[in-house]
């Protein structure tokens, strides 16, 4: 060691009366590195250690070589101080021995200070191969079992388990529940378990307890435990005693079974004599509560005064089976009476029980089922009602139909079906959206419900359409009922802001005796309504033989064009369309014909309303424009510019079905869809709202033409011009047919070719049958015409040879 010179001038004398070694000693540099530490000072205490941690202690004697040198530079670096555990210190062939370092920088010194824990630490690994001896008995033990130590709290009693062991038995078993390796073992929630244990880990004598149940994943288990306090530690193990739990518990639960079942059975439960006529002997709380009463309120009565009136009679008829020797249970469901008198629906399963082989008591289990029947009456109301207006669906004004028809036997009279439909009702979803148009509709079933007798039923069957059942005593009575029905429909209504003002069109038939069919007559009445919305000045019809024979037909129609469509009877002829300059064929309109087996060829005229109305257009209208496709793609072979205008109904557009048919028209005949020119009339553009729009410009987009046919009829003309996507108008034959007579058609046609031609649009002048008209309209400019003096319709083979 050097002298006294050597030491840093502080209180040495201090340090030498440390009971702990001490050393002293200053970094060495290497560059900006921290090469080595040499000592500078050794207390006493650590002279007689004879080394710092890992080195001998000699003045000057670097500590590069110390076990954890890094540590030194860190803590000289940092000027925080480091702490180190249980280091290994070993000189020369002396035993290792263990110490605690602290490593601290005072000034540009650094300081060690150590404590020789050599003995903590030697006790600690004994303890852990103690241990470890102990898991390797209790790993091979065959109960299940587990060590555990103490959680503490700040004043260092226990409060927790913390499990750290579990042997092979218990990781077969699967652990108790909720016990995982080194969780608390508060996790459990198993009271019983945790307090004992805890109660054990605080001191207490050994536990034992039998008939633990536990929740576990396959089913509760019941185990019989022990525990006892092992060197600080909770040594638990356990015993699976189900089998023996539950055969010592099977005499006690079945002497309970009855008294539990009856008595506190959430389900309503009376034990009843069967000879005196149903007098309860017993009754539990669940069935007294169920009729707002006490058991006492009821045990000495009979079960009729708590039963509706209308259902005593099935009870007393169950007594008499009884007593007559029947022995399977009777179930059904019955009404009984509240002490408020409101009625309790239940359901009740009777067994007779026998005393000496004689039925002696009635043994009953009733349940509460109101709630049930009121759902289940919901659910029915909902099956057979408009969820819309909660009027009457389709199926139950059938079954009221039924019920009035059948009834007229005893009363009398004859039975009436009024059938309503909403006249443009579309018009009021399209513009006003159908939230409006749901209004309107619960308002018109208001209405109608406020005109009809209690015994008339009123139905929505769809839509915008109405029914009305009612039984009348004549025809007139039965138009009364229309007249009234269309006055309070027709009254104004307050809809989004707006007064509206609904029309409805009533058909009205009338049965001639109970036998008519409810179908039948309905379909009676729809077929009036159609001819009061169509053709009937007046806002109703009935029907009469005049309708029946009109609506035979119309079925007969509907059956041809069904046939026409199936075996292939449709055809089409082709009007020309031509230059008037050149007088060349420049297009060709598609005609329809169905050519019948009896009747001969049919035009439009005769099939056209039927069609419309059966929906049988879309079908038809998708053939003609498949047909006319193929027939413009062979003509186009030799006249790659001629174009076909084909009609199309207002349902075709309406239903937004046109786009897609002209695609597909056009897909299938290979040809360009700008050789296609859809003609529609005014009619169809009346009243239409954006999904119209949007499928015209759909039709337009697709690369075909639009024209309107018979322009200068219907209303509002110039601003379908502007709205629509219109390239081509034709003049309505009726100005055509006054040219170069009546003045006004003259002008009428000169201002629809000035119109066209300002807007861009062409013009075709239709009906042409005189030499003077097609002088007239070429004198006026008009670029195209059709008529029977320029071409009657012809067949596709007849007018390709006026192509050449």
């Amino acid at each position: 060691m050097a002298g006294d010179d050597a030491r840093p001038g502080w209180a040495v004398e201090a340090l030498d009366e440390l009971l702990d070694p001490v050393v002293v000693a200053h970094p060495v540099h290497d560059g900006a590195r921290i090469a080595d530490f040499v000592l500078d000072y050794a207390n006493p205490a650590a002279r007689a250690w004879g080394a710092a941690p890992g080195v001998q202690v000699d003045a000057g004697l670097g500590l590069r070589r110390a076990p954890r040198f890094s540590a030194y530079v860190e803590a000289y670096s940092s000027g925080r101080q480091v702490s180190l555990s249980a280091v290994p210190s070993r000189l020369r062939s002396e035993p290792v021995r263990f110490v605690d370092l602290r490593i601290t920088r005072v000034a540009d010194r650094l300081v060690l200070t150590w404590r020789d824990v050599t003995d903590r630490v030697q006790a600690e690994q004994a303890a852990a191969a103690a241990e470890a001896r102990f898991e390797a008995v209790l790993e091979n033990h065959p109960d299940p079992s587990l060590l555990a130590r103490p959680v503490l709290d700040d004043a260092d009693d226990p409060v927790d388990l913390r499990v750290w062991f579990v042997n092979r038995a218990a990781r077969q078993w699967g652990g108790q529940p909720g016990l995982l390796l080194r969780e608390p073992m508060v996790a459990l929630g198993a009271d019983e378990l945790f307090e004992a244990y805890l109660e054990v880990a605080r001191g207490g004598p050994p536990v034992a307890l039998d008939g633990v149940h536990l929740a576990e994943p396959d089913g509760a288990r019941v185990v019989d435990v022990r525990a006892a306090r092992v060197a600080g530690a909770i040594v638990a193990t356990w015993r699976d005693s189900t089998a023996k739990h539950r055969a010592e518990q099977a005499l006690v639960e079945s002497e309970a079974r009855f008294r539990m079942a009856f008595d506190d059975a959430p389900v309503g439960m009376a034990i009843a004599d069967v000879a005196p006529g149903g007098r309860y002997v017993q009754v539990n709380a669940a069935f007294a509560a169920m009729l707002g009463r006490t058991p006492d309120e009821m045990v000495g009565h009979l079960g009729a005064e708590f039963t509706h009136p209308d259902d005593v009679e099935l009870d007393s008829a169950t007594l008499r089976r009884f007593v007559e020797g029947e022995r399977a249970p009777f179930q059904r469901e019955k009404r009984m009476l509240h002490a408020d008198g409101s009625v309790v629906w239940v359901r009740k399963s009777s067994a007779p029980a026998a005393v000496h082989g004689h039925p002696t008591y009635v043994i009953t289990h009733v349940q509460d089922i109101t709630e049930r029947r009121a759902v289940e009456a919901e659910l029915e109301r909902r099956a057979l009602h408009d969820p819309l207006t909660g009027l009457a669906n389709r199926s139950l004004l059938l079954d009221h139909l039924g019920v009035l028809a059948r009834g007229l036997d005893r009363a009398g009279g004859h039975l009436a079906v009024l059938y309503l439909d909403l006249d443009r009702f579309k018009d009021i979803n399209d513009t006003l959206g159908h939230a409006a148009g749901d209004e309107v509709l619960r308002e018109v079933a208001r209405r109608i419900g406020a005109v009809l007798r209690a015994d008339a039923t009123a139905a929505r069957l769809a839509g915008d359409e109405f029914v009305v059942a009612t039984r009348v005593s004549d025809d007139l009575a039965a138009v009364r009922i229309a007249e009234r029905l269309h006055a309070a429909v027709l009254e104004p209504l307050r809809v989004s802001g707006r007064e509206l003002v609904v029309r409805p069109s009533i058909g009205v038939a009338v049965s001639d005796d109970g036998a008519t069919q409810a179908e039948e007559l309905l379909r009676h009445a729809d077929v009036a309504m159609y001819h009061a919305k169509h053709h009937s000045s007046e806002p109703w019809a009935l029907y009469d033989d005049e309708l029946h024979a009109i609506a035979v037909n119309r079925l007969a129609i509907e059956e041809d064009l069904r046939a026409g469509l199936a075996r292939a009877r449709f055809r089409l002829l082709y009007q020309p369309i031509r230059d008037l300059d050149s007088g060349r064929v420049v297009s060709a309109e598609a005609l329809l014909r169905l050519e019948h087996p009896q009747h001969g060829t049919l035009t439009p005229a005769a099939f056209l309303d039927v069609a419309e109305d059966s929906r049988l257009i879309l079908p038809i209208g998708a053939w003609v424009l498949d047909e006319a496709a193929r027939q413009l793609a062979l003509w186009r072979r030799r006249r790659p510019d001629l174009t076909v205008s084909v009609n199309v109904s207002p349902r075709q557009v309406h239903h937004l079905v046109l786009r897609d048919q002209v695609v597909h028209a056009a897909q299938a005949a290979d040809v360009d869809p700008a050789g296609l020119q859809l003609e529609i009339t005014e009619r169809v553009l009346l009243g239409a709202g954006d999904d119209v729009l949007a499928e015209l410009l759909g039709v337009t987009g697709a690369g075909c033409g639009l024209a309107i046919d018979d322009f200068g009829t219907g209303y509002s003309s110039l601003a379908y011009l502007t709205r629509f996507p219109v390239s081509e108008v034709k003049i309505d034959r009726a100005f055509v047919a006054g040219l170069g007579g009546r003045g006004r058609d003259t002008a009428v046609a000169e201002a629809i070719l000035g119109l066209a031609g300002s807007l861009g649009l062409g013009a075709v002048a239709e009906g042409v049958e005189t030499s003077e008209q097609l002088e007239a309209l070429r004198a006026l400019g008009c670029p195209r015409a059709q008529g029977f003096h320029l071409g009657r319709p012809m067949s596709a083979e007849d007018l390709g040879a006026l192509l050449d």
